[in-house]
């Protein structure tokens, strides 16, 4: 790792700086990872997203599977009425034609460029989608709906990771799987259940929107250090995160179970 002058000091990354610091983190071939990243946390990395994703590939080897979210930019923003604001919906958007291979994503450069790669499988959801390369790859994309959280309750299955490049954990959409898994209290199920006549005018096969806080994932962040489920690296100018998808759940289950409110405030 070295800094180049014409690079404006900035931090330099190879592809063999982000290998061995996967492999330090702990991750091994035959792995299953779900990724979240952000390619300009590193600095400068030579040879760009291509770089991270080939140090990706080769640290899990052929027998493992990378993951990373697709949700596409096929949305065209729709202005709520007085009455539609009343129920507590954030936003609401029109999904728009949807095609696996040419339809951008906005996640990112790295899962941009990584669903364009051959071997690469991107899930059939129209604005939610999830794309991963590997043994499991099918089996990851291919799960109901083809939803990105369809996508990672297989990844949970199957005792995957969650990788966090240069971001936090409010990107982790998987972490959603544990509200499935409690009983929420009715105040904040108020806040976040949409009425019926909505669902019903706007389906979500067709529409995309929110209702209520978005949950404060990043909330869980020193309670995973505390706990001690979480590995920590720094490549470049990134901190990289890893955690066991199943201890990232089981954890959240604790806490939205004791004190739903820390993420819902």
């Amino acid at each position: 790792m070295v800094r180049e002058k014409n690079r404006k000091s900035k931090v330099c990354v190879s592809k063999e700086d982000i290998k061995a610091g996967l492999k330090k983190l702990g991750i091994k071939k035959g792995d299953v990872v779900g990724v979240h990243s952000s390619l300009s946390s590193f600095g400068y990395v030579k040879g760009g997203a291509d770089a991270v994703i080939d140090a990706l590939l080769e640290v899990v080897g052929k027998e493992g599977t990378i993951v990373m979210p697709t949700h596409s930019n096929n949305l065209e923003k729709v202005e709520l009425s007085p009455k539609e604001k009343a129920t507590g919906v954030s936003w609401l958007f029109k999904i728009l034609s949807y095609d696996p291979k040419e339809t951008p994503c906005t996640t990112g450069i790295i899962p941009e460029t990584f669903r364009k790669r051959p071997g690469v499988i991107r899930s059939r959801h129209p604005s939610l989608s999830i794309a991963a390369i590997g043994p499991k790859a099918e089996e990851i994309t291919g799960a109901e709906d083809g939803r990105s959280l369809a996508g990672w309750k297989v990844v949970l299955q199957l005792d995957g990771y969650i990788l966090l490049m240069g971001v936090g954990l409010e990107v982790c959409t998987a972490m959603h799987l544990a509200e499935n898994m409690v009983q929420l209290p009715e105040h904040i199920l108020k806040k976040i259940t949409p009425p019926k006549w909505f669902v019903e005018k706007y389906p979500e096969d067709k529409w995309e929107w929110d209702v209520g806080p978005y949950p404060k994932f990043a909330k869980l962040l020193e309670p995973c250090l505390q706990n001690k489920i979480m590995e920590t690296i720094k490549i470049g100018n990134a901190i990289l995160r890893l955690v066991k998808l199943q201890d990232l759940i089981d954890l959240y289950v604790e806490y939205l179970q004791k004190n739903p409110d820390i993420f819902y405030s």
